[in-house]
């Protein structure tokens, strides 16, 4: 991934909590895509869970679609810590 990140070219997309949270363990994220669905779930895993410390990011961008979902574009600004 380190060497993927160090070429030009495009985003590197991830997908799925326990990658997701692998990767942030690791500090491999410059920027998140945050997608929220107009949607309620009480169960299940939850992507920032076994993080301690305070992560701060700064807002890019907002897009909100019909379908009531948000896209939250964020830039990291503090690094993720390391578990």
């Amino acid at each position: 991934v380190m060497k993927l990140k160090k070429q030009p070219g495009r985003n590197i997309s991830v997908g799925g909590v326990s990658i997701i949270q692998e990767f942030m363990r690791r500090g491999l994220f410059d920027e998140c895509w945050v997608l929220v669905h107009p949607v309620l779930a009480s169960k299940g895993k939850k992507l920032f869970d076994g993080f301690e410390n305070i992560v701060k990011l700064n807002l890019l961008e907002t897009e909100t679609f019909q379908s009531g979902v948000v896209v939250l574009h964020y830039a990291f600004i503090t690094p993720v810590p390391h578990n």
